[in-house]
């Protein structure tokens, strides 16, 4: 059976008052990591390394100098974050050109608060995926049920949490990358307002697209993590005008809106779940549709294909052969795109822009499943809900991708189910740059959620 994941803040407060020390925090998710080495979440891990971080937290604590509250806590990188003292591969065998033996920046700051990079999670080959199959270390197990897949592509990462090894971990979403293993594997993750968090030293998917963010065991510790990553960083220009994590008041009956229709469908488990979900918790929405979701949708896909494309593409020495099948088959789609296409699916993103802030009146968070079904099957490549039948990889993506294309804040927390059964994530997505707000939001759902399960 699974431990329940300590929370960052029960750590923090363990840290204070001397009841744990950083060495005994990291002794604790070094046995954990060994327990549940099946689950294949860390693709680099080594001990001597995360103790001598430890002893360090525990020589500032003594001397009464901790750096800030989350010196000595560990915290799990995903594999497309350059760190100082582990490899990054992205989960390849096409490796990174980027030279090696320094951090990005969020891992910087994170080194510089006092905490441990404790190691590196298994991802989605270069986050081109998100089913968390295609890895050159092999596909990562949902703890919750280790049948099934965590989705990704920063899958490592949602296993490692949901699994108590670790309380907070890192990873990147560009079409969901850290809200779809979250709500997959039942813990809470969050998508910044694009330009929030530096991406400088994170692998790019898609320049115009990616986000760096925390997947955590609680919302207040998502909370806690955010005033680590937000700001500006001059080695990152589209965080020129990012402002440092504030808190914001509490939120009171925020306006909330269900999307809905075409193009939003989901299984009536899923459906069911997030609708008795609010109904018990008293939880009053409005209720919209979007239309011309498939041309929002391949915009999205065009930018990303192409923004992966120019990437890979201008890299030096690379070896294409050593790219997985569909990794190749994505990077080859993306470099039959012209400027054209690029120009037009711009063009379209402004539309969805404009619709999502201008078009659906006055709200304070956009409302849906994170996912349209529970974590597939490992071995289903297939999934059928509401007369669709699409690719595992596309169901994955079918809400995510549209708060990247519209670089709006997201969020997932879990909805409360019965003992068996699995993880579903409700997705709230705020206004741009309003990402303080949204999480005031996500709280007062939360403690709702929190009374009624």
């Amino acid at each position: 059976m699974m431990p329940a994941p300590q929370s960052l803040s029960c750590q923090i407060a363990a840290l204070a008052d001397g009841s744990r020390t950083a060495s005994s925090l990291a002794e604790a998710a070094l046995d954990c990591a060994r327990t549940f080495s099946d689950l294949n979440a860390f693709v680099a891990l080594d001990e001597p390394i995360v103790m001598q971080q430890a002893r360090a937290a525990d020589a500032r604590r003594r001397l009464g100098t901790p750096l800030s509250p989350i010196d000595g806590v560990p915290i799990a990188i995903k594999d497309n974050y350059l760190t100082l003292d582990y490899p990054t591969t992205a989960c390849s065998n096409a490796l990174p050109s980027e030279p090696s033996g320094q951090d990005a920046t969020v891992v910087a700051g994170l080194r510089s608060a006092g905490a441990i990079v404790f190691g590196k999670t298994n991802m989605h080959e270069w986050a081109y995926g998100a089913t968390n199959s295609t890895s050159s270390f092999g596909a990562t197990r949902n703890p919750r049920d280790t049948s099934r897949i965590t989705g990704g592509s920063s899958g490592g990462s949602a296993a490692a949490v949901a699994a108590g090894i670790v309380a907070v971990a890192l990873g990147s979403d560009t079409g969901g990358s850290v809200r779809i293993p979250s709500a997959a594997c039942g813990i809470y993750g969050f998508k910044p307002s694009y330009g929030r968090v530096s991406r400088h030293g994170v692998l790019p998917l898609s320049w115009s697209l990616d986000a760096p963010g925390p997947m955590a065991a609680t919302l207040e510790d998502i909370r806690l993590l955010l005033p680590h990553l937000f700001g500006q960083d001059p080695l990152d220009p589209s965080t020129r005008w990012a402002r440092p994590f504030e808190h914001a008041p509490p939120a009171t009956r925020p306006r909330l809106v269900h999307l809905t229709g075409p193009g939003l469908e989901r299984s009536e488990d899923v459906d069911g779940a997030l609708r008795n979900t609010l109904s018990v918790a008293d939880i009053a929405l409005g209720e919209s549709t979007i239309d011309h979701m498939e041309s929002y949708f391949a915009a999205w896909e065009a930018i990303l294909h192409c923004e992966a494309a120019a990437y890979h593409l201008q890299r030096d020495r690379v070896d294409f052969a050593a790219y997985s099948t569909v990794t190749q088959a994505h990077l080859a789609a993306g470099g039959m795109l012209d400027g054209l296409d690029l120009i037009k699916a711009q063009r379209i993103r402004g539309h969805l822009i404009e619709t999502l802030t201008k078009g659906l009146g006055d709200w304070d968070a956009l409302v849906l499943p994170t996912l349209p079904v529970v974590a597939p099957l490992a071995t289903d490549d297939w999934q059928e809900f509401s007369g669709r039948r699409v690719t595992t990889q596309d169901s994955m993506t079918w809400f995510c991708w549209i708060g990247n294309l519209a670089g709006l804040p997201c969020i997932t927390i879990p909805v409360p189910r019965a003992p068996g059964q699995l993880p579903v994530g409700m997705m709230l997505m705020g206004r741009p740059g309003r990402d303080e707000a949204l999480l005031s939001v996500a709280q007062w759902i939360d403690d709702r959620l929190c009374k009624r399960s």
